[in-house]
């Protein structure tokens, strides 16, 4: 900024035109830029702003050592401090439910308002005014007073929770202290039931708070003594609690005491009832064990099991209001009560065994709206995945139900639905024809008509999963059977449409059959294919077939060999008797033949 107004200074002289026009310079901007003494000037003024620069840029940098007061966030980290002590680092942070909690001691809260006064009083003798270089001067006090206001504010975020504190403690106590002495003063006679627990309430109440009350006095006169410390107001209210609390919380106690002494006749006769009604109990609940075990759906073949499972909760939520009832009264007549594991492990098999039908619903229902689909659109490898799926999360289940039937039956269902749906899966292979399945039909003993409304419920009534070595053994037959049956469909199309070549013979014209030895060498191979075909274990359907072109093959080469044979020696003779004119002269009779 400083040199573009230098620039602008050297400008104005670019205005004023020269009287001398022979200079050759229409104005005095170069004479001025070539000065020696002003370019010295200019250099001197450009190095005194910049040294006044970087003094107060090192001015501000040691203002950031107050970075934090006014940086960081005031509810939160003072939510570290009353929670763990201290403020936590940005590991701790993340991992926040692993860092125990530690309540911050009265020390402590005394090293940080130490902390924010000693700031306060720093930043108070801060001077308002800062010169540079002796001529650039810095006024600090806008950022003076708003620091002194967050010094404070930080400083007051402490103290105003001690006295909270003070002040809360105190009046909660009185509160007590009031209730207490009501409840304790009333008169309690034989019979009166409702008095005595209202009584016995007082009393235990008074037992629980005993020791933390005689040890929160002088904790918190050390908390207003602190707050006194740093001029912090005390409402005159919190000093006549403190001094007046402690004998009343004195006499309560000894109150309790004479009260406790008067009830205890009641109480003994209260506690006698109480453990009857305690065995009464223990009684009842081994009772609704033995009835749990039976009635409960633990069976899988269990018709409405949520109504069964509804109703048994209701059982249960009936027995742990009386079992909270009974405790309640024991806690408060300070008698021993059972744990009642019976009762609460019935709690504990209704819940897994609602978790179990879940997930018996969620399969029965995915299984049934499997069964609906047509055999042409059955894709086994997303119904097997689903399956997997569901073995999955059933053996994810709590180990306790493995030992139920409806888990066994569940677990079951399952894996023979897996093992059908690989039998499934072979029997969508292409080889499979209509007396395949006729074989399977008669081997599971069930019979339906395969076409294409034929659905997976149909193919399940087989009973596959108990027929999986049979299924697999059908399918390998087929599936040779199909092999065989391409071997015969070649024999038919190669020997349908092959035709005999001839050629003429060279005196007479007489067509004779052509040598092919293409031919031959494929009536040979399909021989040999024939015989291979005969030899296999799955040749019964194909038997006849097969057995036919044996002949027909055999036939077909037994006349081949003797047509050559007759023709190569026709051949030869007709040469004989033909050709030579002695022999035809000879025996005329021959050779008219």
């Amino acid at each position: 900024m400083v040199e573009s107004l230098l620039n602008g200074i050297y400008h104005i002289s670019s205005l004023v035109p020269r009287l001398a026009t022979h200079s050759g310079f229409p104005h005095y901007q170069a004479d001025l830029e070539e000065m020696p003494g002003l370019a010295e000037l200019r250099q001197e003024l450009l190095f005194r702003v910049q040294a006044a620069v970087s003094s107060c840029c090192a001015f501000r940098g040691s203002l950031e050592r107050y970075s934090h007061v006014y940086g960081e966030d005031r509810r939160e980290l003072s939510r570290q401090f009353l929670l763990y002590g201290r403020a936590l680092t940005a590991a701790e942070l993340e991992a926040q439910a692993a860092v125990p909690e530690a309540l911050p001691t009265l020390q402590q809260f005394r090293e940080h308002i130490d902390l924010y006064e000693g700031l306060h009083e720093e930043v108070t003798h801060m001077e308002p005014l800062s010169t540079f270089q002796g001529w650039l001067r810095v006024d600090v006090r806008p950022f003076k007073a708003a620091l002194l206001n967050e010094v404070k504010r930080w400083s007051l975020v402490f103290k105003q929770h001690l006295l909270e504190h003070v002040t809360h403690s105190l009046a909660d106590l009185e509160e007590f202290l009031q209730t207490a002495e009501e409840g304790l003063s009333r008169k309690v006679e034989k019979g009166d039931y409702e008095g005595l627990v209202e009584v016995m309430g007082h009393l235990l109440a008074v037992k629980e708070r005993h020791g933390a009350t005689d040890a929160m006095f002088e904790p918190l006169r050390e908390t207003i003594d602190l707050l006194r410390a740093y001029e912090q107001d005390v409402p005159g209210e919190v000093h006549q609690q403190l001094e007046e609390l402690p004998e009343k919380w004195n006499q309560v106690k000894k109150l309790a005491l004479a009260v406790r002494q008067h009830v205890a006749p009641l109480q003994a006769n209260e506690m006698t009832a109480l453990r009857q009604s305690c065995a009464a109990f223990d009684a009842q609940q081994q009772q609704f064990r033995e009835s749990f075990g039976r009635e409960a759906p633990f069976r899988f073949d269990t018709e409405k099991p949520y109504q069964l499972l509804d109703t048994k909760h209701m059982e249960i939520k009936q027995m742990e209001s009386a079992m909270a009832s009974i405790s309640e009264s024991a806690g408060l007549f300070e008698v021993t009560v059972p744990e009642y594991k019976q009762l609460k492990q019935c709690r504990k098999e209704l819940c897994i065994l609602k978790e179990l039908w879940d997930m018996i619903s969620l399969v029965n229902t995915s299984l049934s709206d499997w069964q609906t689909t047509k055999w042409v659109d059955i894709n086994v490898e997303n119904m097997d995945l689903e399956c997997r799926k569901f073995a999955r999360e059933i053996r994810n289940l709590d180990k306790e139900m493995r030992a139920w039937d409806a888990f066994s039956g569940l677990e079951s269902k399952v894996k023979n639905m897996l093992t059908a749906l690989k039998a499934v899966a072979e029997l969508q292979n292409p080889a499979i024809r209509e007396r395949h399945w006729n074989q399977l039909m008669q081997m599971t003993g069930v019979r339906f008509v395969m076409d294409s409304d034929t659905t997976l419920a149909d193919l399940l009534k087989l009973n596959l999963h108990k027929f999986e070595g049979e299924v697999h053994g059908i399918v390998d037959k087929a599936v040779r059977e199909m092999s065989m049956e391409k071997v015969l469909k070649e024999l038919r199309v190669t020997w349908s449409t092959r035709e005999f070549q001839y050629e003429p013979h060279s005196r007479t014209n007489v067509p004779l059959l052509k040598s092919d030895e293409g031919l031959i060498e494929t009536l040979e191979d399909n021989q040999v294919q024939l015989q291979n075909l005969m030899s296999s274990k799955y040749i019964a359907f194909f038997l006849e077939e097969v057995s036919a072109w044996q002949r027909q093959l055999s036939t077909a080469d037994a006349v081949l060999s003797l047509w050559f044979e007759v023709q190569r020696t026709w051949c030869h003779l007709e040469g004989i008797f033909i050709g030579s004119e002695d022999i035809r002269a000879q025996l005329p009779q021959v050779v008219s033949v």
